[in-house]
């Protein structure tokens, strides 16, 4: 189905507000099961006559579900920029044995459980901003709800999935690691500002 064919799927409200709830819970449950090691959530289901499209290119948005993608953009961004010294200092800490390997393990937790709440407030606010979008341009309910399973999908795995790996690996290569934790961090975000500017524009 293309989007174009999507898009003709008429959705009730209350309709969209669960699509988008549905959406939302599939991206936190997705992120949760990443962090933790554990078996992927089940693919997303679309409502029937209705699919996540194949078209990437979301320029076509109403501008406030554009901002509101915006907003989660850069939450998403401050969010990981605000890791890298402090992931660098504990780094530094462990290699040079300040903190035990128990010690290093809990800050790293504590770190991902910090990514995982903050991304879970993210996208609870991006998901009420896009339901009143939805509301005010029914004609784009469809277009709405394929771009935010396309940014949720995208955050969880190319940029949560890339910092949940890099901790997973940082504590077995930290002799070698910790003085690369800046520009890895920094790598990321450029790619989640380079990815959401072919997003959205």
């Amino acid at each position: 189905m293309t989007a174009e064919t999507s898009a003709a799927t008429q959705l009730t409200n209350d309709e969209f507000d669960d699509l988008i709830d549905r959406i939302n819970a599939h991206h936190q449950a997705s992120l949760a099961a990443l962090t933790a090691g554990g078996p992927k959530p089940a693919p997303f289901l679309w409502p029937e006559g209705f699919d996540g499209g194949s078209n990437d290119d979301f320029t076509d948005l109403p501008q406030d579900s554009i901002d509101a993608f915006a907003t989660s953009r850069q939450a998403n961004s401050d969010q990981a920029d605000g890791q890298p010294d402090h992931i660098a200092s504990i780094s530094e800490d462990y290699k040079n044995e300040e903190l035990s390997g128990d010690e290093f393990d809990k800050l790293i937790d504590k770190q991902k459980q910090d990514n995982i709440d903050k991304f879970t407030q993210d996208q609870n606010n991006t998901a009420n901003s896009l339901k009143q979008s939805g509301h005010k341009h029914p004609e784009k309910q469809s277009r709405i709800a394929q771009a935010f399973y396309a940014a949720g999908d995208w955050i969880v795995n190319n940029l949560w999935g890339a910092v949940k790996d890099f901790f997973a690996k940082l504590a077995d290569q930290i002799k070698q690691w910790w003085d690369s934790v800046v520009s890895w961090f920094s790598g990321a975000v450029d790619s989640l500002k380079s990815w959401w500017h072919g997003l959205c524009g």
